[in-house]
C-alpha cells in the first residue's frame, strides 16, 4: 500500500480500500470527490499498481426524459388498474 498511486490525475488523493464483494479481498486505492467515488481507482494485480479508469461505481444521475418517461409509465399502469376495479 505504500507504493500506491498517492493521487488521480486530476489531483484528487487516493483513498485506500477494502473490496469486501470480492472472494479475494483485496485492498485498493480510490478517488472521491465529496464523499462520492470517481471512476479511477488502482488494484495492486501480479506485483504492480493497475490502474482502471471508466465508469464509476457511483449511482448515475437519471437523465430528464428517462425519468419523466419512467413516471408516465408509472401513471399509465395506476390508472389501468383503477379502471380494472
Amino acid at each position: 500500500l505504500l507504493d500506491a498511486p498517492e493521487a488521480d490525475p486530476d489531483g484528487n488523493p487516493a483513498v485506500v480500500r477494502f473490496a469486501r464483494t470480492r472472494k479475494s479481498g483485496e485492498q485498493y486505492v480510490r478517488s472521491e470527490v465529496d464523499g462520492k467515488p470517481t471512476a479511477w481507482s488502482a488494484h495492486y494485480r501480479n506485483g504492480c499498481w493497475e490502474v482502471q479508469e471508466g465508469r464509476s461505481g457511483g449511482r448515475r444521475e437519471p437523465s430528464a426524459s428517462r425519468g419523466r418517461a419512467a413516471k408516465k409509465g408509472r401513471v399509465k399502469a395506476q390508472a389501468a388498474r383503477r379502471k380494472r376495479r
